[in-house]
Parts: structure tokens; sequence; C-alpha cells
């Protein structure tokens, strides 16, 4: 398996974004500190754009207003003549309001509809960014009024990291777009004129998993019943009975409401079943074959069908299960079922590539990546998906995780006691939890290696050297919980 080059950077999501702040916070970075960096990086550019000239900057309540308040200032005491239009009296977060305060020392804040007078030759739109309305969506009061004037100016526009309302019926149609880190998803020279990416001092870290991937947990909703938040099909055992059961307990931990777990009626036998799985019956007794596919089928065919499946847990790898995997994959493919892919099932996947049409999430340790992929890369083998539909974590000390169009990252932390057996069967059974709760395969499987690390330090400091698989799932809800701040 050929390995990935560092510092790749990749479209990034929108809600990547807040990922990456919130890694950065988390890092010690000083969010006002990045906050001046954009801004002086936004005023560099106006100063180019303008010539010198007068303008007007546009600034919204959020993070990307105070990016403009910041870069305003900056083109104010350059000797820029600047006025400043806020579309809300106040802004929403202690940084933004602390980089309003700063500007509103040198410069009149006029807030709409109270709109300033000047001879611009440019507006700097900086409304709202990637925390701002989904791209094609209508904006809301004051920004929708807002934005109609200023297309009303016939001034050329420079927009702040995403022009406001991008691929929407009210969206600004800069000249000029100067985005930070990378370009966003759905960016494009129509929707935002020439693309401009500028650095800001993350440090390199904050592209690994973190704290900042609960931001892309689904948020629970008051009303919310069960099988809301997903139903999980784990299927394995065989040889094994105790890993799809932790595999299982791990999704449940996560939050998915439902969770069954299918495997031969030997291995099912054995096992001391936990109250909070469903045992499903399959007509295999030993091992996993394709006698049992026709059961699988009608399962997710039924009333109960699943949102995701795990396969591969405790199955073994004689070739008899090997086909039943391989048909398995099928199955997912023309059902478009999230699929985890684990254990030996990864010697059923296609030799140095992914399955064609598989959504879902591979979880290889080094060995078994050895022999799937042979001379190919991980973003070789996904160099055909898209967006963030699939992902490959090579699991081990440090897990390395690879996704579409460059993705790369690592997850680092836990404790050495981790290394105990249990702990592939837990992370898979984590991130087909996240899948069957809506999670897209590449946040689901950022956010599972990064919960189940702190899970497990958790649970080290509790059990020690005596640390078992069966004591982490419970501090799974727990990370979950207070870094989503339930």
């Amino acid at each position: 398996m050929k390995g990935a080059s560092e510092g790749t950077r990749w479209e990034m999501h929108w809600d990547e974004v807040a990922v990456f702040d919130i890694n950065s916070a988390s890092l010690g970075v000083d969010e006002l500190e990045l906050m001046t960096a954009a801004g002086e990086a936004l005023a560099h550019e106006v100063a180019k754009a303008s010539g010198g000239e007068e303008v007007l900057f546009l600034c919204g309540p959020g993070n990307n207003g105070g990016d403009g308040f910041l870069a305003a200032r900056a083109c104010s005491l350059a000797g820029i003549r600047t006025s400043v239009l806020s579309s809300h009296e106040s802004s929403k977060s202690e940084t933004s309001s602390h980089a309003r305060g700063m500007a509103s020392q040198g410069l009149r804040i006029h807030v709409w509809p109270d709109t300033p007078q000047g001879d611009w030759t440019l507006v700097v739109d900086c409304l709202l960014g990637s925390g701002g309305a989904a791209s094609g969506s209508e904006l809301r009061s004051p920004i929708r009024e807002i934005s109609s004037w200023a297309r009303s100016t016939e001034l050329p526009i420079l927009s702040c990291d995403i022009p406001t309302g991008m691929g929407g019926p009210d969206a600004l149609k800069p000249v000029r777009t100067v985005t930070f880190h990378s370009p966003k998803m759905g960016m494009s020279e129509s929707e935002c004129g020439e693309i401009m990416v500028s650095e800001l001092p993350w440090p390199s870290e904050v592209r690994n998993c973190g704290v900042g991937d609960a931001s892309r947990y689904p948020s629970i909703e008051l009303d919310a019943r069960k099988g809301d938040r997903g139903r999980l099909l784990v299927v394995g055992g065989g040889p094994y009975h105790g890993a799809p059961l932790l595999s299982g307990m791990a999704a449940a931990r996560s939050g998915c409401d439902l969770v069954h777990v299918a495997m031969p009626a030997t291995a099912s036998s054995r096992s001391q079943w936990p109250a909070s799985l469903i045992p499903e019956k399959l007509p295999d007794r030993e091992l996993l074959t394709s006698d049992s596919i026709g059961a699988l089928s009608d399962f997710i065919d039924s009333g109960r069908q699943p949102d995701a499946m795990v396969i591969g847990p405790g199955i073994g790898r004689e070739e008899e299960s090997m086909e039943a995997v391989r048909e398995i994959i099928s199955l997912s493919v023309s059902k478009s079922l999230p699929l985890v892919v684990d254990a030996d099932a990864i010697s059923a996947l296609p030799v140095g590539k992914w399955p064609d049409g598989l959504i879902g999430v591979a979880t290889p340790h080094p060995g078994e990546a050895e022999r799937w992929l042979s001379e190919t890369s991980p973003q070789q083998a996904l160099a055909d998906c898209t967006k963030e539909e699939s992902a490959i974590v090579v699991t081990g000390h440090e897990d390395e995780i690879f996704g579409p169009q460059g993705r790369h990252c690592h997850a680092t932390g836990g404790h050495p006691r981790m290394a105990v057996s249990g702990t592939g069967d837990l992370l898979a059974g984590t991130i087909g939890g996240f899948l069957a709760q809506g999670m897209a395969p590449w946040p689901a499987a950022r956010l599972a290696c990064a919960v189940l690390r702190e899970a497990g330090s958790r649970a080290a400091q509790e059990k020690g050297p005596g640390l078992l698989a069966d004591d982490v799932p419970v501090h799974i809800a727990h990370t979950l919980s207070e870094w989503i701040g339930v």
C-alpha cells in the first residue's frame, strides 16, 4: 500500500469550516488571532481591487462579519476611505463582537436601513460565511434586503470566504472571492468570480480528528420518536461471537436508536445478549454463507429496513463467508445502503480498488490494507468517489483516514491499552451508528475515530491495565454528551 502526501488540501464541505475552527480553539489558537489574519488578508485584496479608492463593507452578525469589521479597520488605517454597513445592531459571537468594537473606534458603523453615503468603487461582501444560509436557499431579512440594495448599486463586489446567498435567488455575484484555507464545495467562477485562497495561521494538526468533528453530529430533536435516530444492522460472527456484540454496543452508545445483530445460529446461541441489542436469526449455523443472503435481503426490504450496515466482525476468512460478504456489498450498492466493511470482510474487497458504487467506510489494519490495496494508495482507490461518500480508516497507533478528493487526516491520542482485542469492533460499530443517524462516511469516520480514542482514555483512567473493550462503550456516550453540550 502506497502512502499519502502530507499537507494535502481538499475542497471543504461548508460544515468542515466549523470543525476546523473548533479544533483550532482546542489546540490553543486564539480565535481573534485567526479573525485578524483573515481581516488583514481580505484588506490586502480589497486594496488591490479598489486601487486604494473608496470602499463599502457589508458586515453580517457572524464571524464573516467579524472578518469584515477588521478588514474595514485595516483599510481605514491604510488611508483608504471606508464605509461600513452592518446588518444588525450587534454581533453574535464574543470574537465578532470584539472585532466590531475595534472597528468602531475609528469608523462609524451604520446599521440597516441607515445606509451610508459615498463614492464607492467597490462593495465588500462580508454578510454570510459558511455558517449562513445553505447554498441555493432564499436569504432571510435583513440580509435579503441588503443584498438587493447592494446589487442595485451596480458596483463590483468582492466577497469574503463565500458569496452571500451563493447559488440562490438573492445571491451576490462578486468579481472576486477571497476564501480561507481551501475552496468550499459548490464554489465556481460563475458564482464566485476569481477565487483567491488565503492562508490562516492554523497549525497543521487542525485538519486531524478532534472535538470539532462533534459539530457535525446530528442534533437531537425535542419531538424525536423511536427509530428517528437510525436503525443499524451488524452482520458478523461465526468463529467469534463477541465481536459483533461489541460493534452493536458501540453503535447503541453512539446514539443509534435500534441496533440489530445477525449471526450464524451457533455463535448466536453462545452469546450473552445485551438487552439493548436485537438478535436476528440467520439460516447459517457455523459460518456466514450465501444461504443467509435471502434472509438479509428480506430484512432490508421489510418495514424494519436499516439505515446502515456493518459487515465483518468475527466472521472469519473462509471462502464461503467471503463470497457472502461480496454479495452483501452488492446488496448494499443496489440499495444505496451505507456499509462499514471491517475485520476479515476486508479480504472480500476487490484488490486495489474501492467497490463501484459503494457508500461507506472500510477499516483495515495495516496488514489488511496491504493485502487489499497492494501497490495502490488509499487515495488512488478512492479516486472515482466524490464528495464525502466514502472513507478508508487504516487503524493503528495513529489512525490514518482517507477520503475522496484528497481528504487525508490522522486520529491521535487515546491510551496504549486500547490495543486490547475488540477495539476495531468498537470503531466499526461507532462508525456504523453514526452512518445510521444520517452522517456521511467521511465525517462519520472522523468523529468515530476521535470519540473512540477519547472514550478509551477515559475508560483506561477507571480500569487501568485491566481495561477490556467491554468497558469502553459507555464512555462513547459520555464523550459525545460532553462534546455536543448535552
